[in-house]
């Protein structure tokens, strides 16, 4: 069974002390899909990292960019997983990024994001690259409209043709920005792309 970390949201509470939480959803869905979820906190140790087999990372939803919503969880969650990304890009690894990180990517490589409001809990059908069409939930105040240098589309929204999925030319990064954990009308196609990517 493949091991696969994942980061974790990071929130306040009422006497402003940091604490980081993931959605249960995610451990439902490691067992459905048959693979190992180790959550991970923004504050461990990177060497952890290299005492542990891990076969790929997702960067999970929550929260948002710190650039377009100043709040010291936003930032200190885009430090981690930058940090994170780098290091796991750097060794070709797997990397899944849902919503948020999908986002942070974006953003990372100079892509801009726009706010909106018709894309949050609702389904929609997007559009994929080989004309199919596939119909998938939404949770985000955050789209993005253009795909950044050296990925290439995979899907997109069928009416404001935002861009709902991409994939790296060279390295093994795929980027959803609806949610594979939460459920959808064709949930068993959105199944197919998480476990065609990390090939379980």
């Amino acid at each position: 069974m493949k091991n696969i970390i994942i980061t974790q949201g990071i929130y306040k509470n009422k006497k402003n002390i940091f604490y980081t939480k993931l959605d249960l959803d995610w451990y439902d869905y490691a067992s459905k899909l048959k693979f190992n979820l180790i959550p991970l906190s923004y504050k461990i140790n990177f060497s952890f990292l290299k005492k542990i087999k891990i076969d790929g990372v997702i960067f999970s939803g929550g929260n948002s960019l710190n650039k377009y919503e100043n709040k010291k969880e936003n930032f200190l969650r885009d430090k981690f997983e930058l940090k994170l990304f780098k290091y796991f890009s750097k060794k070709n690894l797997p990397i899944l990024a849902i919503c948020r990180g999908m986002q942070l990517i974006s953003s990372f490589n100079k892509t801009k994001l726009f706010i909106t409001k018709n894309h949050v809990t609702k389904g929609h059908d997007i559009i994929l690259n080989n004309n199919k069409i596939i119909n998938v939930n939404s949770y985000h105040t955050y789209l993005i409209k253009k795909i950044p240098i050296q990925f290439k589309l995979l899907a997109q929204h069928k009416k404001d043709k935002s861009i709902e999925a991409m994939t790296h030319q060279n390295k093994k990064i795929l980027c959803l920005m609806f949610h594979p954990e939460r459920k959808s009308k064709d949930q068993i196609k959105v199944d197919k792309l998480v476990r065609d990517f990390f090939k379980i």
